[in-house]
């Protein structure tokens, strides 16, 4: 696998994110939660587990597809974001929605099997990954349950997440800018998890998608919406300033208009 995980905190980045991620969601990765729900073709009346839940897109999407009949649990492990989770359930009308806080590599066994899991943006921060997705696949129904895990690619807000990590390089030379997405970003390592859980015959898609940046402002977005703030925090607030006007001054010097990211969605069937 590609990049340990280091000393990059999780729970710590993402509590302290969920509002900043929140708002970049919605423009620059809240459609991988909807396009993975969309390819699990959910059923009225089904059981869906949403781990890690984040903010809540994926079980506010899977809510719909099952309808009141079925039941969506969503988990994750920092508490801010499960709170706007909460919130956006809430004004959603999404009674058939249970949230909680907690560790998605130690689930308890449901009273029923899933039908259902969704995984987006969330294998990536576990130490063994073959060992979690094994143990969300045996949540599943043996009759047809289904798991769906979304990653990014190699390319993951092209040309500008590049330029950041140069521009902290330049600025706080030897500091290690962790990304722990990048552990999954190939298709033929993502697969091998699948492979060293013992999931067969699980099937992988990739989407490019070219997204709008309007201005220099919206990559700062971006960065403090997602993992890449743990390297702003950690830097420190002069270079950060720094590492920002370079991302900036490289926007408007190129005219960069948008990003470009690749993304995966893995779907296994239980069978």
């Amino acid at each position: 696998m590609t990049e340990a995980l280091g000393d990059f905190d999780p729970k710590a980045t993402y509590d302290a994110a969920s509002r900043d991620y929140e708002d970049a969601s919605r423009d620059f990765w809240q459609y991988l939660s909807t396009r993975t729900v969309e390819r699990l073709a959910l059923r009225p009346g089904e059981r869906v587990l949403d781990v890690p839940v984040g903010t809540g897109p994926s079980a506010i999407a899977a809510a719909s597809a099952v309808g009141t009949t079925g039941r969506v649990v969503g988990v994750d492990y920092a508490e801010q974001m499960v709170a706007i989770a909460r919130d956006k359930v809430r004004a959603a009308g999404c009674a058939n929605v249970t949230l909680e806080v907690g560790d998605m590599t130690a689930l308890a066994r449901p009273d029923q099997p899933y039908d259902a899991i969704v995984c987006v943006l969330g294998l990536f921060f576990v130490d063994d990954m073959p060992a979690v997705a094994r143990s969300f696949y045996d949540l599943l129904s043996p009759a047809g349950g289904r798991m769906g895990v979304a990653v990014f690619g190699e390319r993951f807000f092209d040309p500008m997440r590049d330029v950041f990590v140069e521009a902290v390089h330049d600025v706080v030379p030897g500091f290690d800018v962790i990304q722990p997405w990048c552990r999954l970003d190939r298709e033929d390592v993502l697969r091998q998890v699948f492979d060293d859980a013992g999931i067969p015959d699980v099937g992988i898609d990739t989407d490019e998608d070219r997204l709008p940046l309007p201005s220099p402002d919206d990559w700062w977005r971006i960065v403090m919406g997602s993992g890449l703030r743990r390297t702003v925090t950690a830097i420190g607030e002069d270079a950060a300033a720094e590492v920002r006007a370079r991302c900036d001054a490289y926007v408007t010097a190129n005219d960069v208009r948008e990003v470009v990211s690749r993304t995966r969605y893995a779907i296994a069937t239980r069978a």
